[in-house]
């Protein structure tokens, strides 16, 4: 009998572990955070409005380095010198707003470094929207040593922009369906950020996507969530952006499974957004293509370049890509009243 309480006493502590481990979430709360962010005392001052946009999309893989460093959390100046490269990467490319994924809000594992807030002060942008996609207080996974996965992991995604942003909106993708028990406690969602951006008078609508990198039929099924999603939302300024997960980024996967996550989208969205044939940088020529990203558009954009950009020492699997964007139509100047 003692043997047996003993026994079911350990079960529940253990049960009990398991559910504070993976608890205090706030990725559940319907719509996200909502939160804009102002960042005090940018070093640049709002800038007026141009003909021209240009918008870079950068997977920065929680500053960790690909594959990740073995040696975090204890190699503190190595993530900051690989948060200062993406820091440096992002000015070089003349981007007026970045849209981040893989981004840590002040994680343990990354030296608590609230990396959105620490790159938007570094390059005096002063506007800032985050979505939380994943969130526990201890990631079992590796198992060992277990007290690197000790404290808080709290990741997601982020907008920062040199104009301001007026609304912060997440939208959940649905999870692999195959998981272990109590694994979603611990698993991050894949999500679309959907930020505006008010440039003068006119008003951009920014899509943030991130998809599921490693299972195919979760992907597609995420591409299909996608769609209904952006066809609900999309404006003539849209721009739609981000980690698509295309096959050669996903480790393991076999030629005889074919991946139709950008046929999903491009063909459901092709009355609403276009997707830009990537310009490739020549030095890009010995890049798989299937590990680039991918940009879409509405209507009331032009393209004017789009570019990879090349890096020396990439920090995650994703080369962040730039669209530089014209508006498609004049704006329309308000007419006097007749007198």
């Amino acid at each position: 009998m003692l043997v047996a309480a003993l026994t079911l006493a350990l079960l529940l502590w253990l049960l009990g572990a398991v559910l504070w481990a993976g608890g205090r979430k706030t990725l559940h709360e319907p719509g996200g955070s909502g939160i804009v962010e102002a960042i005090p005392g940018a070093l640049e001052a709002e800038p007026s409005p141009s003909e021209e946009l240009v918008v870079l999309s950068y997977s920065i893989a929680y500053g960790l380095g690909s594959p990740p460093s073995a040696d975090l959390p204890g190699d503190v100046i190595a993530l900051y010198d690989r948060l200062d490269e993406i820091i440096e990467t992002i000015a070089a490319s003349g981007a007026d707003v970045v849209l981040l994924q893989e981004v840590d809000f002040a994680s343990r594992r990354s030296a608590d470094v609230d990396q959105l807030q620490y790159i938007a002060v570094a390059l005096g942008w002063g506007f800032v929207a985050r979505v939380i996609t994943w969130e526990c207080r201890y990631l079992p996974v590796p198992l060992w040593p277990p007290w690197r996965q000790t404290g808080r992991l709290r990741a997601g995604q982020g907008i920062i922009s040199r104009y301001p942003l007026v609304q912060n909106r997440r939208q959940r993708l649905s999870q692999p369906p195959a998981q272990p028990l109590l694994a979603t406690l611990f698993a991050p969602y894949r999500t679309v950020q959907m930020v505006d951006m008010q440039c003068g008078r006119r008003t951009i609508r920014l899509l943030n996507v991130q998809l599921e990198p490693h299972d195919i039929a979760t992907r597609q099924r995420q591409a299909e969530e996608l769609v209904t999603f952006v066809r609900q939302v999309a404006t003539p300024n849209c721009v739609l952006m981000g980690a698509f997960q295309s096959v050669s980024a996903t480790h393991g996967v076999s030629d005889a499974t074919p991946d139709r996550t950008m046929e999903i989208i491009t063909t459901g969205l092709r009355d609403r957004l276009r997707i830009v044939v990537d310009t490739h940088h020549p030095s890009a020529a010995g890049v798989s293509r299937d590990c680039l990203d991918h940009v879409l558009v509405g209507p009331g954009l032009q393209t004017v370049e789009t570019d990879v950009v090349m890096l020396d020492k990439p920090v995650s699997d994703h080369f962040p890509l730039l669209v530089r964007l014209r508006w498609a139509l004049p704006l329309a100047q308000p007419q006097m009243p007749i007198v």
